[in-house]
């Protein structure tokens, strides 16, 4: 059967005035062009739609049937387009997104209260997860686009690099490394570290720095979560060696951070997405604030940074 919207709009026009004149008027064709179309829609059904007279044009009951459903039918249809057109038009959907915790605490609130002000029907889904879950997730097409650090190999996402974040000292305020400006890492041959474990997309960039220094660590203590690192080493059981993302901000009362040197180091923060899948309007708007909030990171002092 091939009966297209543009044929239903003409009968539907015809029932409504009655006339084969008075509808090809009211939509912009000619009467034959009507006619035809009416015929085509008869001869498509099976069914007489219209009784003809001389003077005037009247619905079958099969006909009667049809206009009910048919109006009903491009109703809904215009309902869909017109919520179809506001997603693009208006940015309204949710974004699904997942991302790391220091993400989450740090880069993505801002996203948010940026990307709320401005487009205020933008909503969000958020998963803050471990590095490799955030990857996963956007390979498997649960989430539009993911945030994370670490190596990502895997050929379907479309990766983009959005800044570096350094790695720091974390220390306690009466350590003797609190004196100085800044540490090298060859300092930290013999001390104790409590480090991020596997989880941390960071982790292994760490370990691989200190290993290719030749470094003998003495890593006392593993844990995944920031906020239990910096807790450890509070509790004076060892030094951490964190991103800045992560870090104690200057007004902690017992940690302090120093920069780490010879080399300096830093994580690259990373979005993707899949290759072959492209983002809802929505989606494309939150994706280029995080390019931008990036960018004024860059070129902007921090203000709430360690010192």
């Amino acid at each position: 059967m091939n009966v297209g919207l543009r044929q239903l709009k003409v009968f539907l026009a015809v029932a409504k005035h009655g006339s084969f004149s008075r509808a090809a008027e009211d939509i912009g064709m000619s009467q034959s062009a009507v006619s035809l179309a009416i015929r085509h829609v008869e001869t498509e059904l099976g069914v007489k739609l219209l009784d003809r007279t001389t003077r005037n044009v009247r619905l079958t009951t099969v006909g009667e049937t049809l206009v009910a459903t048919g109006a009903r039918l491009l109703n809904e249809l215009d309902t869909v387009l017109r919520e179809l057109r506001d997603i693009g038009v208006q940015h309204r959907g949710t974004v699904a997104m997942a991302c790391v915790p220091s993400i989450a605490r740090s880069l993505m609130p801002r996203c948010i209260e940026h990307c709320t002000a401005k487009w205020p029907n933008v909503s969000f889904a958020i998963e803050d997860v471990a590095a490799r879950e955030v990857v996963q997730k956007a390979v498997r097409g649960e989430i539009e686009f993911g945030i994370s650090s670490g190596l990502i190999s895997e050929s379907e996402l479309e990766i983009h690099k959005l800044m570096s974040d350094p790695f720091l000292l974390v220390c306690r305020r009466d350590d003797a490394f609190a004196k100085k400006k800044s540490v090298g890492w060859s300092q930290l041959a013999g001390r104790r570290l409590v480090m991020l474990n596997n989880t941390s997309g960071s982790r292994q960039q760490i370990v691989d720095t200190l290993a290719r220094l030749q470094i003998q660590a003495n890593i006392v203590l593993e844990l995944a979560q920031p906020s239990s690192v910096l807790g450890m080493v509070e509790a004076g059981l060892g030094v951490a060696v964190m991103p800045e993302m992560v870090a104690p901000y200057k007004s902690h009362p017992a940690l302090i951070t120093r920069t780490l040197t010879r080399p300096a180091a830093s994580r690259d923060i990373l979005l993707f997405k899949r290759k072959d899948r492209s983002l809802s309007p929505a989606a494309q708007v939150v994706w280029q604030t995080f390019f931008e909030l990036s960018y004024n990171r860059k070129t902007s002092a921090p203000t709430t940074r360690p010192g």
